[in-house]
């Protein structure tokens, strides 16, 4: 991982590899460390020493121009009343793979990326889902409609490009030792008064290698100590992959009719008369498969659901309550001027959800 002057969260994003290599970088420097502002370190940098942008620069050369990554960290979260400290695997390669595992309080998380699905294994929850493309995001910011991106899309954007905007400040503090190895203390901050991003590095001064960092948000402080770091080793692709015996793909399929959407199912979809369809997704995964159907009502939305096995559960909230439907019994919730109706036959669950009431939902329901 490195560090852009300009962007000290933005690691290794100029290039495809660079992008991917941001995940490291953000999970060992900034996504772990919470990261705010460091207290400075004594000591004035000699003339003719690098400065804290060079110094910075080398650093992304050195990381952006491996094949592959990988290595190990420690990292350390304290605070005044607790502390906390997890080791970090990680591994790179080009163009778009990345992956990690933590281990913590004798419980191991793993998580990654092949290119295509991210995904991520832990100790209750497990889930894999496709990425979507370059093409599917630059259509919703086209569209103004980056918000309404599925969920997956929005989690590929925090690992791809974990980038805060403002700029910051690399100052070289002085030149030391970390475990028998000569290495810069490097000091960064932000020229955003609004920022909060801020840290200190110790780089490798023989290969530019990151050999620690720490920062405080005020609260928590971080350490992170790089215990081993290797360039371009050899490492295979089913590193990255999924675990397939741990977690099913979850993918996704938009469509803009009816027709469309209920050809590409197995499922009976139902359709709602009184709204105007616009769009429907259909949501895959091993265990299950469920279809969202959207419906525009005056300038509100009437949603439409089928699912089938895991795909899409519904619980059972504390505040449901009974309602009859055409003679059948249906669960109903309302909350935050939201409400869905829902119920179970020969394995299929529909629901209605709608901007209203209850009887708004049970209404709707009526007329699938």
């Amino acid at each position: 991982m490195y560090l852009r002057r300009k962007h000290v969260h933005e690691l290794m994003t100029s290039a495809p590899f660079g992008r991917r290599l941001g995940v490291l970088a953000a999970l060992l420097v900034v996504g772990m460390l919470a990261a705010g502002a460091a207290t400075g370190l004594p000591g004035m940098a000699v003339d003719d020493q690098p400065s804290g942008d060079e110094i910075l620069d080398r650093v992304e050369t050195r990381y952006d121009t491996a094949d592959t990554l990988s290595g190990t960290a420690t990292v350390t979260v304290e605070n005044e009343t607790a502390s906390s400290t997890a080791t970090v695997s990680f591994a790179a390669k080009q163009p778009k793979k990345v992956a990690y595992t933590v281990e913590k309080a004798g419980t191991t998380y793993e998580a990654g990326s092949n290119g295509s699905v991210v995904w991520a294994v832990g100790e209750n929850r497990s889930y894999a889902r496709e990425i979507p493309t370059e093409a599917d995001l630059d259509a919703s910011e086209a569209s103004g409609d980056r918000e309404g991106l599925p969920s997956e899309a929005s989690q590929y954007d925090s690992l791809t490009d974990p980038a805060a905007t403002s700029n910051v400040t690399a100052t070289l503090v002085e030149t030391t030792e970390v475990d028998g190895e000569s290495a810069y203390v490097v000091d960064i901050e932000p020229t955003d008064d609004a920022a909060t991003v801020a840290g200190t590095l110790w780089v490798a001064t023989e290969d530019s290698r990151l050999l620690q960092a720490t920062a405080t948000d005020g609260t928590n402080a971080t350490t992170v100590q790089v215990t081993e770091t290797q360039f371009n080793v050899s490492i295979h692709d089913s590193t990255f992959e999924p675990p397939a015996d741990r977690v099913s793909v979850t993918t996704t399929e938009t469509y803009d009719s009816v027709e469309s959407v209920q050809s590409a199912t197995e499922l009976s979809v139902p359709t709602y008369d009184d709204g105007e369809f616009t769009e429907a997704t259909v949501i895959s995964r091993a265990d299950g498969q469920a279809v969202v159907q959207q419906y525009a009502v005056d300038n509100d939305t009437v949603s439409v659901i089928t699912a089938r096995g895991g795909a899409m559960p519904f619980d059972q909230p504390d505040d449901a309550t009974t309602v009859t439907i055409d003679g059948r019994s249906a669960t109903a919730v309302e909350r935050n001027d939201r409400a869905v109706v829902f119920w179970t036959a020969d394995g299929v669950t529909t629901a209605v959800a709608v901007e209203g009431t209850i009887e708004d939902a049970t209404a709707a329901a009526a007329t699938l």
